[in-house]
């Protein structure tokens, strides 16, 4: 698995291509990555996915418990945990809303 900082980069990477193709607007969606088999980092609550620096990034476990202080991690974290403990193999999680599923989805 890459290290901590890599994850942190391509997760901040991810958020700005998601924001930057319209994907998401505002705060929008949310992304994660496996840490390791008991961390995950998960996007904050209430920030941009297109103006995200690593250090925004929240560390939980797979319980949900936040790892670090002051840090509230997204409102769709139940999805991601969900995600996590029913495919152990899975190793990332990105949930965005481009138009055109959205439109697909209201039809």
């Amino acid at each position: 698995m890459p290290s901590i900082l890599t994850l942190k980069q391509q997760i901040v990477d991810i958020g700005r291509r998601m924001y930057q193709r319209g994907m998401v607007a505002a705060n929008d969606g949310n992304i994660s990555a496996r840490v390791d088999e008991s961390r995950i980092l998960i996007t904050p609550t209430g920030i941009s996915k297109g103006f995200m620096q690593p250090s925004d990034l929240v560390t939980i476990d797979l319980d949900g418990r936040v790892l670090e202080k002051g840090k509230t991690p997204t409102s769709e974290l139940d999805l991601h945990l969900a995600v996590y403990r029913e495919r152990p193999e899975i190793n990332s999680v990105c949930h965005a809303h481009p138009p055109y599923g959205t439109a697909h989805a209201v039809v």
